[in-house]
């Protein structure tokens, strides 16, 4: 009898969980929701928790090391002697503990140490998959904006050039146009409905794309308002960003703890010619049986300083320390490799974001002039100066105008982010900034005409 208020229950927490991922999402919630479902990211933290553990694993050996163990046996033995055989079978046990401190053991310190590099080198590459889920989060939802404009002017231009076959045909059916103008109308709007079928696929990928960052489907998601303000990098000057990357790439900063870290295997190969020196206290208590030892029991305490001197390996000693200096050769030629990619990628993707800047407003311009353009044409038509085939191009180079224009917005927003990645400064407040120039909008998921 419980079936039907369960069944109501469920169909309620369907409906609205079902609507939290229908209704139309900011880039801020998406972001949120990938973080949480993310599976690269949750893979580089699974990875950061596994290299942090190299630190108390190394500092264990540096610490007091306590071993106890315990033995018991039954023990069967014959005698013959005088003609006589005797037989007996007893228990013998014992048990003892053994304490160990290392009192000086250079190779485990230097383990430590090179340790705890990793563990820096860990940590700066977690923030940079934190980092590189912000730049990928970004490009998911830009993306969908960048084909739903797309598939919105797809369909513009579908409506458009029907429409102008439509007027063609009417003409020609009076006699005013020639057939040709009728099947110049039609192959521009032929091709017009390709087009928005590949748009309609192009947006759909784009919703798979972001369900994969987020476990979750979407609908629809918040509209960019075109009016954001566009403007070149700030600060604007090159150096200042070149300076900030040197300082604070997360990429170039991993590569430095690597190296200190290859140091510190050094020194600690290095170790392997030094002697080591313990502290020992143990304990032993044993427990025998059997007639021809009477019983016997017996406790022994140990105190002692156990000294260690390594005198020959077979060379394996001294090839690990030639080992570890190649690594670390290697580790510093890859820093320098970042270092100057590092250089090379901030000013190119500064240049990139003026460029940007400068296109936005120059497609911007192209796209009022495309309008004017076509508003001429179509003049021109109406009273015989011009034909069908300048009305078809002028109409279709203002759609490519619009799709540039929009194209080149979300490219300065995407390139922006990459900017401030290279520079080490990315965050979320770089999402928010752009997080509140989205608005809710209604027509977010254009269809066929």
């Amino acid at each position: 009898m419980y079936q039907q208020p369960l069944k109501s229950i469920a169909l309620l927490i369907f409906s609205i969980s079902f609507s939290m991922h229908c209704c139309a999402t900011d880039l801020l919630q998406i972001f949120a929701e990938a973080q949480k479902e993310d599976s690269q990211l949750q893979a580089a933290y699974a990875k950061l928790q596994a290299d942090l553990e190299a630190i108390p694993q190394s500092r264990a050996l540096l610490l007091p090391d306590l071993t106890v163990s315990a033995n018991t046996a039954t023990v069967d033995r014959e005698f013959s002697g005088g003609g006589n055989k005797t037989e007996e079978r007893f228990n013998s046990n014992g048990y003892s503990a053994r304490l160990t401190q290392p009192l000086f053991r250079a190779d485990r310190w230097y383990q430590l140490l090179s340790a705890k590099e990793g563990g820096k080198q860990a940590l700066a590459e977690y923030s940079n998959a934190e980092q590189d889920l912000i730049i990928r989060v970004a490009e998911a939802y830009f993306n969908i904006l960048r084909a739903e404009d797309n598939l919105s002017s797809a369909v513009a231009a579908e409506t458009a050039f029907r429409r102008q076959l439509e007027q063609t045909q009417e003409r020609f059916d009076v006699g005013l146009i020639a057939v040709t103008d009728v099947h110049e109308a039609q192959a521009i709007y032929d091709l017009s409905r390709v087009t928005r079928i590949t748009q309609e696929e192009e947006r759909d990928n784009s919703f798979t794309a972001l369900e994969t960052l987020t476990n979750s489907r979407y609908d629809s998601i918040n509209r960019l308002d075109k009016s954001m303000p566009v403007a070149g990098p700030n600060p604007a000057a090159l150096q200042d960003w070149i300076r900030l990357a040197l300082e604070n790439n997360i990429s170039l900063s991993a590569s430095q703890h690597q190296v200190a870290a290859a140091k510190h295997e050094v020194s600690r190969q290095k170790s392997g010619h030094l002697p080591t020196l313990d502290a020992v206290a143990s304990y032993a208590h044993s427990e025998d049986g059997g007639i021809s030892f009477l019983g016997n029991e017996s406790d022994i305490e140990n105190y002692a300083l156990e000294l260690s001197i390594p005198l020959f390996k077979g060379g394996g000693t001294q090839s690990k320390v030639r080992e570890a200096h190649h690594r670390l050769n290697q580790a510093k030629e890859n820093y320098e490799t970042q270092y100057r990619t590092i250089k090379q990628d901030i000013q190119r993707q500064h240049r990139t974001v003026n460029s940007d800047a400068l296109r936005v407003t120059a497609r911007q311009l192209a796209l009022k002039s495309s309008q004017s353009a076509l508003e001429a044409t179509e003049g021109g038509y109406e009273v015989g100066t011009r034909n069908i085939v300048d009305v078809l191009q002028a109409r279709n180079t203002l759609f490519e105008a619009q799709r540039n224009y929009y194209n080149a917005i979300y490219d300065y927003i995407l390139d922006s982010l990459k900017l401030k990645r290279i520079a080490g400064t990315l965050s979320i407040n770089d999402l928010e900034s752009f997080n509140q120039w989205l608005t809710l909008s209604k027509n977010t998921n254009p269809s066929k005409p």
